[in-house]
């Protein structure tokens, strides 16, 4: 264990001090030793090393043969002082680092962490070390490093000054802070929290030294960016926004609430890594030892697993089982080791039930294959879930109880050939997953428990593994359950149907039999599953009664491909003839002693036609307004549903109301565009003749995600999801009193209900939303994000207005038409953010094709991106766009919040009697 105190020194004239100094306190300094040292720092190409918390150094001394390789932990840093793990082995010049390091605690701690991975430089330094030892009283207390470093890059270098404390066996944690207090009142030192490798990282790719993830939070959080997961999500967000983005930005960006973001930064600011449940303590024992040389496991205690057997009589017979097999089983064990392990010898080998793993193989592999929109997964992880479906149930044979745990052990013992340390582990991981009883709350301990050290990247992808295997498992148990207790001649097997992606819902199709069984015991072991992949599950069952044919007859008809027909539920949903002709609903006429109810239904029908009268421009493309007004109209629809949520049932309006949720947010990624591209093509007009081509390449870019969006709203609005939800509004909407809630309470109490009693509450709690902003926007600093939200109770203010303008009389129209104005200013307002924040992301990136955390390079790297300064010429346009329009605001605002305005919404109300 290292522990020592680092410091950055200001100034030559300091260092030189520094080097002449013979004395500090009563310590005393030994005469100085200089050194010329070159630091090569190694890591994977996906950074396990880094991101599981270490760095790996080779150091070469001038004149020395051979290098000093050290593995050392990363973030130590507390108190003042550096407290870190370190393993440091002589590697003569020439030798293999797996293979020839002098020292075994290197090899090992390197080898569990990359396997057989390859290592390459990542970065480098040269430093110039003056050695000094300190002691005091006769005690060897410290060593004193005074290093002057040279960083180097492509396109720049850097020079700092760096004075490090390393406490000695005779030293003390006193010693050190006292020896840190007099060096800095006497030097004017700087505490360094950061290690050299660090500080080198951070200088290579070119972030400031307080950016907001650490060196080694950054490489955890690009490990896992790829995946499609709650990990995977709060990845992406923490690396865009020590990019600098803006929280807007990346809401639009990552499709996700400007609330849940504020949670995710809020909460990892105060837990940091400890956010995820990747992170593992070290623990004193270790189950698991290695041996590089030979590229496998050398031992696995299984002493813990095996102890546990002795607690009763049956426990202690298949302990017995397990050490005394049968003769030739201890036969087969013999010869099928003297070569390399497959899936099939062990299952041989523990008397597994090959049948069942190959059904559950076979359930696995179509759930990972049907949500691959969804994990981010590759071939090789399919690959592994192979393995680890046909091997889940290897402990079975020797103790039920405790399987899961025994079948991870067992494949430690016995690997299966061609697989690196990393991927056996990996699969032992997902093995120890299918544990019973595992949830949110208990995963952390889980993982620490299981002691496997893998990096986060590799728990990750174990976890989403472990999922599907669990999920699949479940439908085979059930079908084996059913089938012992099912009459003869039927069906049994459950077995799974398509797989459905409807945004952030997926549909399941379970065939069989006991299909709806199943689908009902699936229902209440969902719930990790949907936490886990952030997506909303059904399971649709799809029962069955044909006879149980032979097996050379199934084997015919799925070679002729006549399988089993389709239920006639599930054909694509056709759109309704109601809504292929639709009737034409006029604008509601409204009376003062019309019901809400009553009235809501009018608005819902008009706008939903509204809707459905632009679906066909919208899909056409050539008008941007036709998705603008189909978007106006759902809007209208869902503030319509705020408004008079007290006089509807909210249950028979949960489903169109979701419906109109996934369509706006769909129709909202391109008409962003829309308004994006209409404003640039207006600048670009008024460039002079010679500029205007400046634009192109930003042009070509956002086509080209344009055309990918609307490509995404075609297949939404083709798909059966949408369909449902248009023929289920319309049904809702041409039954008469559909929604209406009781006007009485149970004891006869009339409820108020009419529009002249209710609406004045409606319309001054409107207000009131808004006017609640006046503490946000008024003032010297106005938030951009809060006159977003303001933005969006100002339409249900205009809305309401709207709604009931003919009730309302003139004053109606001269509120409405005021407000308006606020609301145009917002609506350009946030315009101009918008703007601002896809043209930084193509700056940082060339294209839109991708959240900007996932392609970002320095802007070192960047200079390349096409366009770059008609881009950033146009980006400052729009940024004084922005001021301009952030100065307007005030006048603007305190027309709405005067009293004359005040006056007229009272006098508009008091039309309604």
């Amino acid at each position: 264990m290292e522990i020592e105190a680092k410091f950055l020194i200001k100034d030559e004239v300091n260092y030189r001090k520094l080097q002449a100094l013979e004395r500090l306190g009563d310590y005393v300094f030994s005469i100085g030793k200089s050194q010329f040292i070159e630091d090569c720092f190694l890591d994977t190409a996906d950074l396990e090393i880094t991101a599981s918390g270490y760095y790996l150094r080779l150091r070469k001394t001038c004149g020395e043969k051979g290098q000093w390789a050290t593995i050392k932990s990363l973030e130590g840093f507390e108190g003042g002082r550096h407290k870190r793990e370190e393993y440091v082995g002589f590697l003569p010049a020439g030798g293999a680092l797996l293979s020839d390091c002098r020292e075994a605690a290197v090899r090992n701690r390197v080898f569990e962490m990359v396997g057989e991975a390859e290592l390459k430089p990542l970065v480098k330094l040269k430093q110039k070390r003056l050695f000094r030892q300190m002691e005091m009283a006769g005690r060897h207390v410290a060593e004193l490093a005074l290093d002057r470093v040279e960083l180097e890059s492509e396109t720049q270098n850097k020079v700092y000054l760096e004075l490090e404390v390393e406490l000695k066996e005779e030293g003390t944690g006193e010693d050190l802070k006292l020896i840190s207090e007099l060096l800095s009142q006497a030097f004017q030192l700087e505490s360094s929290s950061y290690s050299k490798f660090e500080r080198a990282l951070l200088f290579r790719e070119g972030l400031e030294e307080r950016s907001f993830l650490s060196p080694r939070e950054k490489a955890f959080c690009t490990q896992l960016k790829s995946h499609g997961n709650r990990y995977g999500k709060w990845a992406r967000v923490l690396l865009a926004y020590s990019e600098g983005q803006t929280a807007a930005a990346i809401s639009q960006a990552l499709n996700i609430s400007e609330t849940e973001l504020g949670k995710i930064l809020n909460t990892f600011e105060k837990e940091r890594l400890s956010f995820f449940p990747f992170v593992q303590k070290e623990s004193a024992v270790q189950k698991i030892h290695f041996q590089p040389e030979r590229s496998s496991l050398l031992w696995v205690d299984l002493e813990p697993s095996l102890k546990s057997l002795q607690e009763n009589k049956e426990k202690k017979k298949a302990k017995k089982a397990f050490e005394k097999a049968e003769p030739e089983k201890e036969k087969l064990r013999k010869k099928e080791l003297l070569n390399p392990e497959t899936p099939e010898t062990l299952l041989k080998l523990y008397a597994a039930d090959k049948e069942k793993a190959l059904r559950v193989k076979a359930l696995a592999l179509a759930l990972f294959d049907g949500f691959l929109p969804f994990h981010g997964l590759g071939k090789e992880d399919r690959d592994l879930l192979e393995v680890a479906a046909l091997l889940h149930d290897i402990g079975n044979s020797v103790l039920k109880k405790d399987k899961a745990e025994l079948g991870k052990e067992i494949l430690l013992a016995n690997p299966p050939a061609g697989l690196d340390i990393r991927k056996i582990r990996l699969l032992a991981l997902v093995l120890e997953l299918q544990t019973s009883g595992i949830n949110e709350k208990t995963l952390k301990k889980v993982l620490e428990d299981a002691q496997l050290r893998l990096s986060p990247g590799f728990q990750n992808r174990a976890l989403m593994l472990a999922v599907f295997l669990r999920i699949a498992n479940f439908i085979e148990e059930y079908s084996k359950a059913a089938e012992n207790g099912i009459e003869r001649g039927f069906v049994s097997e459950v077995r799974l149907g398509k797989v459905r992606l409807l945004g952030t819902e997926a549909e399941i199709e379970l065939w069989g039999q006991e299909a709806e069984a199943a689908a009902k015991g699936l229902e209440k072991r969902k719930k990790f599953w949907e936490q886990f992949f952030e997506i909303k599950l059904r399971f649709v069952p799809v029962k069955t009664t044909s006879k149980i044919e032979s097996k050379e007859k199934r084997e015919e008809k799925e070679e002729a491909g006549k399988g089993e027909e389709r239920p006639e539920r599930f054909v694509k949903t056709e759109i309704p003839i109601s809504l292929k002709k639709s009737k034409k609903y006029a604008k509601p006429r409204i009376n003062p002693k019309d019901s809400m109810a009553e009235v809501a239904r009018g608005v819902f029908a008009f706008q939903f036609e509204q809707m459905l009268a632009h679906e066909r421009g919208t899909r056409k493309g050539t008008d941007i307004e036709e998705l603008h007004d189909m978007r106006v109209a759902i809007r209208k629809m869902r503030a319509a549903s705020e408004i008079f949520e007290a006089y509807l049932d909210p249950e028979e309006l949960k489903a169109p109301l979701k419906g109109l949720r996934s369509t706006l947010r769909v129709l909202g990624r391109v008409r962003d565009l829309d308004v994006f591209w209409e404003k640039t093509k207006a600048y670009q007009k008024s460039l002079p003749p010679e500029q205007e081509q400046a634009l192109e390449p930003l042009f070509q870019a956002l086509e080209h995600k344009r055309e990918k969006n609307r490509k995404l709203m075609l297949s939404y609005l083709d798909s059966e999801k949408y369909a449902h939800f248009k023929k289920e509004f319309s049904e809702f909407l041409a039954r008469p009193g559909a929604g209406k809630l009781p006007t009485n309470t149970e004891k006869h109490d009339a409820l108020p209900h009419r529009v002249r009693d209710v609406l004045p509450f409606v319309v001054y709690f409107r207000f009131a939303e808004i006017s609640a902003y006046a503490e946000w926007v008024e003032g010297p600093y106005v938030s951009v994000e809060r006159l977003h939200r303001l933005r969006i109770a100002a339409k249900g203010f205009r809305y309401t207005f709207e709604f009931f303008e003919q009730v309302l009389g003139k004053e109606a129209k001269s509120t409405i038409k005021e407000f308006k104005a606020l609301q145009n200013l917002l609506g350009e307002l946030n315009d101009a953010v918008v703007a601002i924040d896809l043209l930084n992301a193509y700056l940082r990136t060339g294209s839109f094709q991708a959240p900007p955390s996932l392609n970002a390079k320095s802007s070192a790297q960047n200079e390349a991106v096409l366009g770059r300064d008609g881009v950033e010429v146009y980006l400052e346009f729009r940024e004084k766009e922005l001021d301009t329009l952030l100065d307007c605001f005030p006048e603007v605002w305190e027309k709405i919040q005067s009293r004359e305005f005040r006056k007229r919404i009272e006098k508009a109300l008091e039309n309604l009697y």
